[in-house]
């Protein structure tokens, strides 16, 4: 494979796993402000599907 390609996907690999930290580290915001907005497209960045935190801490 060109080193390129391992590169990117390193970064993307990167990417993924410190937004996934973040996400699961902070409270969900209300939908209708900005930073609901933002929180909702890094969780569709990273392809987080569903309500992954209902349930949390039971």
């Amino acid at each position: 494979m060109d080193a390129t390609f391992m590169e990117w996907l390193g970064y993307a690999t990167l990417y993924a796993v410190v937004v996934k930290a973040v996400l699961a580290s902070t409270p969900t915001p209300p939908p209708d402000r900005w930073y609901g907005k933002l929180y909702r497209a890094l969780e569709w960045s990273v392809m987080v599907v569903g309500r992954v935190k209902e349930g949390a801490g039971r």
